[in-house]
């Protein structure tokens, strides 16, 4: 292996001179800076980077923590964070299902973590022991105020979604998710309390596909909770006109279903989405769904973590706006 001594005695300079230059501190003259560089082209000399974070104090990595990673939003989340990480000259790189002791013996500079992943205590002493950058992904959820972190109002999202629904005639709507009856969840909190007043003791009828409720299906797997929550609309023989789907995984999921229980889309059932993905757009019909902007979330989490590693101080709440994405899946009644 090539090391910093060799290429010192191939320009003709000392190892110190070759450390400046490779690390771009202090002054050398043009002439050595030259020799180094064209030395340690010809060795084809490589700085070992573990070694050049440690002198440095900075890996230039972030490490972004979901936990479940089975949801393709989180992949267009994490395309925000990468794009604005590498424009700054980080890496942002991603994990899912790791135990806390896993997740301490990586390098990063800081850490941007799902609210679902935060919850646990033993995270939250991670950050605080090792004084380490980080952000919380949040969706409306009721976090400490000194906790930073970037969210997008799913429930007033939802809250959106039934007032669009109610728009084009449509009284009696189910809901399919995952853990509906988890009402910490913003969006299902939502459907919850304004359907709930419309349905009374009736409400549970109209709350399909729950991952607790199944057998043999694993919680996160949205396209069998859409499947499930399909069969269940179609075994209860519910009247409702239209479903609000917990994302648009679950939506595509659960009309590709109700097409083969002989159910026609929107015809039969109107359908809405939730996160606004760019594949509701090829289904058919084209997915009406609830954006969450998830592209601009996670630069604007990264964005936090590039200040505080400058030094600079941001603001302990940001939040990112929704918008309706209206297509073909809902039919006026």
């Amino acid at each position: 292996m090539v090391t910093r001594k060799d290429v010192a005695k191939s320009a003709n300079v000392s190892i110190t001179v070759v450390s400046r230059v490779m690390n771009n501190s202090g002054y050398v003259s043009s002439a050595k800076r030259e020799a180094v560089l064209q030395a340690a082209e010809e060795l084809k000399y490589r700085p070992n980077p573990v070694a050049s974070s440690l002198r440095k104090g900075r890996t230039r990595q972030i490490l972004f923590y979901r936990g479940n990673l089975s949801n393709i939003y989180h992949l267009e989340l994490y395309r925000g964070m990468e794009d604005l990480a590498q424009e700054e000259g980080y890496i942002v790189f991603m994990a899912g299902d790791l135990h806390i002791d896993q997740i301490q013996g990586m390098m990063m500079d800081g850490i941007i973590l799902a609210f679902q992943a935060f919850v646990y205590s033993e995270y939250v002493r991670y950050i605080q022991k090792y004084r380490l950058p980080y952000v919380i992904v949040g969706y409306g959820e009721s976090m400490p105020k000194d906790m930073y972190s970037v969210s997008v109002n799913t429930g007033k999202g939802m809250k959106e979604i039934l007032a669009y629904l109610q728009t084009k005639g449509h009284r009696r709507i189910a809901y399919a998710g995952e853990d509906i009856l988890w009402t910490a969840e913003p969006r299902n909190a939502v459907f919850r309390d304004i359907m709930g007043r419309y349905y009374g003791k009736e409400l549970n009828r109209y709350l399909l596909g729950s991952a607790k409720a199944s057998k043999g299906n694993k919680a996160g797997d949205y396209y069998q909770i859409g499947e499930m929550a399909a069969e269940q609309f179609a075994e209860r023989k519910l009247d409702a006109t239209a479903v609000a789907c917990f994302n648009d995984d679950v939506a595509v999921s659960f009309c590709r279903r109700a097409r083969r229980l002989g159910y026609r889309i929107p015809k039969d059932i109107s359908i809405t989405g939730f996160d606004g993905l760019i594949m509701g757009e090829y289904f058919e019909p084209a997915l009406t769904s609830l954006s969450l902007n998830a592209y601009e979330h996670g630069r604007a989490c990264t964005r936090i973590i590039l200040d505080m590693l400058e030094g600079k101080e941001p603001s302990h709440r940001h939040r990112i706006p929704t918008r309706l994405i209206e297509r073909e899946s809902v039919l006026v009644i």
